[in-house]
């Protein structure tokens, strides 16, 4: 079974998804909410990382696409999910969203990017860390600052702040589709975190 998550990205700065070494990373923003002062686990990450939806990449066919400023910016083919923990401990070391660290077994802002402004805000920190889980992809398309405009993706992407849910013959016919963009060449983010990093939600 094919099941294709679909959200919109206000920033495309190469954080959030990151891309290095042939593996794409969603390991902050989509993540957790705060409730009563109290973080909560949901958003995007954990949703997908929690199997939420029956959706399980281990048996099924599990991608994620990204969309910015109404064009297809990326589709990603889930092939391993990891705790934040996890990819904060190795995995992480020189990639662009290396911004957190362990201390006593638990997750902190690092300095990295701190100078920059991403994702200083503490409550914006309580959100990622509440995400818990890396969705990784070492079978991507990654448009960037290339993205194209595509009727289907438009037609059943998202809106707003809000994550679309296709399962079926309608992610069959959006994966097909966003598969003609694969061409093999690397492409750059559109806004680069070194400029600035906004809006990732």
């Amino acid at each position: 079974m094919k099941y294709v998550y679909i959200y919109r990205l206000t920033s495309d700065s190469g954080l959030a998804p990151c891309i290095d070494k042939g593996l794409l990373s969603l390991a902050c923003c989509k993540g957790g909410q705060i409730r009563n002062g109290k973080p909560i686990h949901t958003g995007l990450r954990y949703r997908v990382g929690s199997c939420r939806d029956s959706a399980d990449y281990k048996t099924d066919e599990v991608y994620l696409l990204g969309t910015h400023k109404s064009n297809f910016l990326y589709l990603a083919k889930i092939t391993n999910i990891i705790t934040m923990t996890e990819y904060y401990s190795a995995i992480s070391k020189g990639r662009t969203d290396d911004i957190y660290s362990l201390s006593n077994g638990k997750l902190i802002r690092n300095h990295n990017l701190w100078n920059e402004g991403v994702h200083v805000d503490e409550k914006q920190n309580i959100r990622d860390i509440a995400g818990k889980y890396v969705l990784l992809s070492d079978d991507f398309i990654y448009l960037g600052r290339d993205a194209v405009y595509n009727e289907l993706v438009d037609r059943y992407g998202a809106r707003f702040r809000e994550t679309k849910f296709c399962t079926g013959d309608i992610a069959e016919q959006i994966v097909a589709e966003c598969q003609k963009y694969r061409d093999g060449k690397k492409h750059t983010p559109t806004k680069p975190v070194k400029n600035r990093c906004g809006g990732c939600k």
